[in-house]
């Protein structure tokens, strides 16, 4: 690869996401890496595990300074930190200003919008939406859109995982009646149909059993704006999107919660944390996602990826994608990760590595909510 002597910063590098990230960036040849985080210890134990290359550098996020002497002499940022509504463009701008690229493992459209039209952005490229979801469930569609099209979405996402900090407070900013006007990732209970947003198409409901899954759960309607912008820039007559919660102490809490403003956000965000510890508890983690597919010619399939650690998966697409970035591939400006890289060559570079997940294809789609389950999810 090229670039292996560019630095590359991790921020949140001691977190579920940004460790992970690191050691793919190591496995995939990259020689320099500045690991930033809160914790001194993890950070320190991270860098004698990759060994040569890799240093330790705490940093606070919420620091002008702190972040400002993290990304000096970086050639990529890469932020694995949240959450996403908290930070918006917080380690986006301390990056651009060094002179670094920046890549965002969510971010989504808060980002977007707050650095489009930014000085700071001549001459550097950012990178948004560079994780799990977003991100690889975008580009899972554009890689079946690319052979015969695409022009209907079902898509199926969760499982049984524990919850970290910054996950938390944006599944809560998810729930119908939650929505924050700073961080708008999607409309509740919304489908796509025929070329626009239908608001309250859906309903959510409890004790469903969706394809694929092993088990009933709580499915959540969620038009995200990744598959907002997928159906309008694929042109597709139909897309819904669910979150699925098998846990049966997330999904009372969420219950609970939904219709109405979360008053306390950090409170509920530590409730809905120990609700997934308690119903992880003597069980393998899981996540899935997925994707019941209808292209141009009316054949169905269904895609189904599954890991152990969705987190783990996340870190793993952002640094695919500081790498792209770092190699030149990805254009200047701000975009969605979905939108400039190479969905083929994402696809294939991320599951030669089985720590990514599994993906497999199934023909057939649209059936009825739980026809199909996965042999062996569980």
């Amino acid at each position: 690869m090229t670039g292996g002597d560019a630095l590359i910063g991790v921020v949140g590098a001691s977190g579920a996401v940004g460790a992970p990230a690191a050691r793919f960036l190591r496995a995939l040849g990259h020689a320099r890496l500045r690991l930033g985080g809160r914790r001194p210890g993890p950070l320190d134990a991270l860098a004698r595990e990759l060994g040569p290359g890799a240093e330790a550098v705490p940093v606070d996020v919420h620091d002008p300074a702190s972040l400002a002497r993290f990304c000096a002499g970086c050639a990529v940022v890469l932020n694995c930190a949240g959450p996403s509504y908290a930070l918006v463009d917080r380690v986006a701008l301390a990056a651009l200003a060094a002179g670094a690229d920046y890549v965002d493992v969510t971010g989504d459209e808060p980002v977007v919008a707050a650095l489009t039209g930014s000085p700071l952005l001549e001459g550097r490229t950012a990178v948004v939406s560079a994780g799990l979801l977003p991100g690889l469930s975008a580009l899972l569609p554009r890689r079946a859109a690319a052979r015969h099209g695409l022009t209907r979405l079902r898509a199926h996402a969760g499982g049984l995982e524990r919850c970290t900090e910054a996950a938390a407070g944006d599944l809560l900013l998810s729930l119908p009646g939650a929505a924050d006007a700073s961080a708008v990732f999607g409309t509740p209970l919304a489908a796509w149909r025929d070329g626009a947003v239908a608001p309250r198409a859906l309903r959510a409901a409890d004790g469903v059993r969706a394809p694929h899954f092993p088990l009933p759960g709580f499915v959540q309607p969620f038009l995200t704006e990744e598959v907002r912008r997928l159906a309008r820039d694929l042109g597709l007559r139909e897309a819904e999107w669910s979150n699925v919660h098998l846990g049966a102490r997330t999904r009372t809490l969420l219950s609970s919660l939904a219709g109405r403003p979360v008053a306390d956000l950090p409170g509920a965000a530590a409730d809905l944390r120990g609700a997934a510890d308690l119903d992880l508890a003597g069980r393998e983690p899981f996540y899935l996602l997925v994707l019941e597919l209808r292209d141009g010619r009316g054949r169905d399939t269904t895609l189904v990826l599954r890991t152990a650690d969705g987190y783990r998966t996340t870190g793993r697409v952002g640094a695919w994608t500081a790498l792209e970035v770092l190699r030149g591939r990805v254009p200047r400006g701000v975009a969605h990760a979905a939108d400039v890289l190479d969905p083929a060559a994402a696809v294939a570079a991320l599951f030669a590595d089985p720590l990514t997940g599994s993906l497999k294809e199934y023909e057939g789609a649209f059936g009825p909510a739980g026809a199909a389950v996965e042999e062996g999810a569980l």
